[in-house]
């Protein structure tokens, strides 16, 4: 093929023929092109560092973060901070569903939450190949507003300028990657310059509903299993080793998808390749590892699971919209995410959050030259605003589902 043509061209191909079948082959060989396009595109740009007046630890006592490096989430309305390795899997909460997550990894800090009394994270990782796991699990509030089809993945805030040859070489790795794991849908969005009206796609990379590795229907009136169940591997229907039938099983769930059941879906299958707690792309010959945040940008990236309205062809016979437009998705789910060692700017972090500094919140302590009284400060308000929004917390107990 064309993609694997040009990684062998440029003496990637040997080392890729190592990682295993076909398949593999195209999607490594998309990637080190993605990588070729990023270095032609770096020539003359000197590098990015973590901005000075990103969110620190002690300006937030109040959000009792724990030690280590993982990744942390914000949900959509804003609704204090979560991260991964949760205790209690996060509950959340949206117009069309509720739902609980579970992102977990091995852990990175001794200190660190280390598991629940059902799944120990450090465990549950031995012996795999997986860097980490995702499990989501959600109930319609209402009937989806149109049978549409389902992606999830990422979604960037803003436009990336990029030169036409950066384009091309991304345009022919989604063409491998396609051809790897099927139906993915990559745009660099559209680019506002000389924008001449109409609505403006977001840089989009998403998959549809079966590249999830595994997926569990709970009917109406059933208890769906724990998100930390020590069996939960062993539930529903999972797609190694049986694509074809797994695909046809997915594409009859969402057909199927309404008010009452409880829907399940796991995901861990780039897991050894993209390193989240790192923020590197890990596990590609000569390639890697490779900072993700020279990839994707400043944080930080929306996380998502939608639902894509059928275009109509306009009633003058113009092309049918192929653009993943914000009007016409129908989010499950939405939050945003980013690394804990390269966090937002502090208006960000805290627009996302719906958090302010300690000192903020004092309205004007920073200004105080006594550090021990500042910080004894932080710890009063912190143990203030704590009992508030306890309500936002990733505890099950305090927000009901199902």
């Amino acid at each position: 093929m064309m993609v694997t043509s040009l990684a062998e061209e440029h003496g990637l191909l040997h080392d890729i023929r190592i990682l295993g079948p076909p398949w593999l082959m195209s999607l490594v060989a998309a990637l080190a092109l993605l990588h070729l396009a990023y270095r032609l595109s770096q020539k003359g740009v000197a590098s990015t560092t973590v901005s000075s007046c990103s969110a620190k630890d002690e300006d937030y006592p109040q959000l009792d973060i724990p030690p280590g490096r993982k990744l942390e989430i914000a949900m959509e309305p804003p609704c204090g901070l979560h991260w991964t390795n949760s205790r209690e899997p996060i509950a959340f909460e949206n117009e069309m569903c509720v739902g609980k997550l579970l992102f977990f990894h091995p852990p990175t800090d001794p200190m660190a939450i280390q598991g629940s009394a059902d799944l120990e994270f450090a465990q549950y990782f031995k012996g795999k190949t997986r860097l980490w796991e995702l499990r989501i699990q959600l109930q319609l509030k209402r009937t989806l507003p149109y049978r549409g089809e389902f992606f999830f993945g990422i979604e960037l805030g803003s436009y990336v300028p990029l030169p036409a040859t950066i384009k091309r070489t991304i345009a022919l790795a989604v063409v491998a990657i396609k051809q790897a794991v099927g139906g993915v849908y990559q745009s660099p969005g559209d680019d506002p310059s000389g924008w001449q009206g109409g609505e403006l796609e977001q840089p989009t990379c998403v998959l549809p509903l079966w590249a999830f590795d595994q997926f569990i229907h709970s009917p109406a009136g059933s208890l769906p299993p724990a998100l930390t169940a020590p069996d939960f591997p062993s539930l529903g229907s999972v797609r190694k080793g049986r694509m074809k039938d797994y695909a046809k099983e997915v594409e009859e769930l969402t057909a199927s998808l309404a008010p009452g059941p409880v829907y399940t879906f796991a995901f861990w299958g780039n897991s050894r390749f993209l390193d989240v707690i790192e923020w590197k792309l890990r596990g590609i010959p000569l390639l890697t590892p490779l900072d993700l945040g020279k990839l994707i940008g400043d944080p930080p990236v929306w996380a998502c699971l939608y639902c894509l309205r059928p275009s109509e062809n306009d009633r003058e016979g113009l092309k049918a919209e192929s653009r993943h437009l914000q009007s016409r998705k129908t989010y499950l789910f939405k939050v945003a995410t980013w690394n804990s060692e390269q966090r937002p700017d502090r208006s960000r972090f805290e627009a996302l959050t719906g958090r302010r500094s300690a000192d903020s919140e004092l309205g004007g302590a920073s200004g105080d030259s006594n550090p021990r009284r500042k910080a004894g400060l932080r710890e009063r308000v912190g143990r203030l605003l704590n009992e508030p929004f306890a309500c936002c917390t990733s505890r099950s107990d305090r927000v009901r589902v199902y």
